[in-house]
């Protein structure tokens, strides 16, 4: 599903690779490693959202190199959500489709099939700064997968909840889970991992050592 080839990557003083993994389609995978070891760099390169110095990225069989980011079978939840302050909850699901050009009746189907899926179909017409913390994950997990994507790809998206909402979003990303998506989970917590994870990537700047969960 995901190969990474002899991947290499600087970014001022840092060095990241060169680096070599595989991901299985429908495999849940924890990524762990000390701060600053290039992990959120990592899924930013797999994603897209920049270019690696050498090496390769193959999802599905094809070289990601020279396509757009947004024609990458890739969503990214990122730790903040990155919701748009200015849209509603509706356009926020909506936008990945929007920008892929699907149809409006196949936009307002989507939207509204996730809404029920992921319980946040009463807040469609608020705006992400009227939302708790747990009901900005949701709508943020629904904007990731409306497009159906091979790859998520989630940047410690637990980390800014309280241990209540926290229990919460790890059933969702356990339903999340059985789609049959490919999931790379940045994450510190032992919790996660175990509850989560099938299996554990530990990034240490240049290199990498697996192990099953």
């Amino acid at each position: 599903m995901l190969e990474i080839n002899n991947l290499q990557y600087k970014i001022g003083t840092f060095s990241l690779g060169p680096l070599s993994l595989s991901f299985k389609r429908g495999e849940y995978v924890a990524l762990t490693g000390p701060s600053g070891c290039g992990k959120s760099l990592l899924l930013e390169l797999i994603c897209g959202m920049r270019r690696p110095a050498n090496g390769e990225i193959i999802i599905d069989g094809k070289e990601i190199k020279g396509r757009k980011t947004k024609d990458l079978p890739v969503s990214m939840l990122f730790q903040d959500y990155a919701l748009f302050p200015n849209m509603t909850v509706l356009k926020n699901i909506s936008f990945p489709l929007e920008v892929c050009s699907r149809k409006r009746d196949v936009i307002h189907e989507s939207v509204v099939k996730i809404a029920k899926e992921f319980s946040i179909e009463g807040l469609l017409n608020r705006y992400p700064n009227s939302l708790s913390g747990g009901e900005k994950q949701r709508v943020a997990l629904a904007r990731a997968i409306i497009r159906d994507p091979l790859i998520l790809l989630l940047d410690e998206p637990l980390s800014a909840l309280d241990s209540d909402l926290r229990e919460e979003a790890i059933e969702v990303l356990i339903k999340i889970k059985s789609r049959d998506i490919t999931i790379i989970h940045v994450t510190h917590d032992r919790n996660e991992i175990v509850r989560l994870a099938d299996r554990e990537v530990s990034l240490r700047g240049s290199s990498s050592h697996n192990s099953e969960i």
